[in-house]
């Protein structure tokens, strides 16, 4: 398997990443917390709930969201 290839629908984990941000939204939506899609693009709203969620994924796979902070994003 090649690691490297894009993420898209043909690659292996692609449904794995589907279920799992889905998971994500619907417990943020349960906790009475939006998504980014419930503001307005390029919002800074939009910006800092971009970030919320993606450390909230980062959690739901086991990491360390913290971690993120490290990135050179």
């Amino acid at each position: 398997m090649d690691r490297h290839r894009r993420v898209g629908p043909e690659h292996p984990l692609f449904q794995e990443m589907a279920a799992l941000t889905s998971t994500v939204r619907i417990m943020r939506r349960a906790r009475g917390r939006k998504n980014p899609e419930d503001v307005a693009f390029g919002s800074p709203e939009c910006d800092a709930l971009s970030a919320e969620f993606m450390r909230d994924v980062c959690k739901a796979m086991g990491g360390d969201p913290d971690e993120l902070n490290r990135l050179d994003l």
